[in-house]
């Protein structure tokens, strides 16, 4: 089977879509709930009645929003079962057409997730415990030079103008 574009950039900058199942309670005054993803292409909810789960039509969007037909009660358990990836099919295909390649794409990608280091932290709790999601960065930038090099490599081998050097 022949991967798609698409596919082909999820594969190397690994956004693969991406199954969550999750239970949350209700509040007796929401309809609708934000889920901690999204990009969601897919989704079905669940209320919990009479000790089973029972199917309810609720709506999913893009942006990771869940929408009931009517108020969840309080402390009434919903589940979702949704499909989510890091990056929408939109924003793949602008990735694709901005970076011309499979490479080029995921180069895009990486950049544009290296703005994401504004909500990187580091912090220390008063009972010892830590948290450094500061090497994120460190990494993204890592990846960012390697497929820069792999671009200059491909431009090379496809006669781009980085090889008129070698061929003077």
């Amino acid at each position: 089977m022949v991967l798609t574009t698409a596919q082909q950039v999820r594969l190397k900058i690994q956004d693969i879509p991406t199954l969550v199942d999750a239970t949350y309670v209700g509040d007796g005054s929401a309809s609708a709930f934000l889920l901690p993803h999204r990009n969601i292409t897919s989704g079905s909810a669940f209320v919990m009645g009479a000790g089973t789960w029972t199917s309810t039509g609720a709506t999913f969007n893009a942006s990771g929003m869940v929408s009931f037909s009517g108020t969840i009660s309080a402390n009434t358990a919903f589940r979702t079962t949704y499909v989510q990836s890091v990056f929408s099919d939109d924003e793949i295909g602008h990735f694709t057409a901005v970076g011309g390649s499979v490479n080029g794409a995921a180069l895009e990608a990486v950049h544009s997730l290296m703005f994401d280091s504004l909500k990187r932290a580091r912090w220390m709790a008063p009972d010892g415990s830590q948290y450094d999601d500061t090497m994120a960065i460190q990494q993204l930038r890592d990846l960012y030079s390697a497929l820069k090099t792999e671009l200059v490599g491909d431009a090379i081998a496809e006669g781009g103008f980085q090889s008129w050097s070698l061929n003077q």
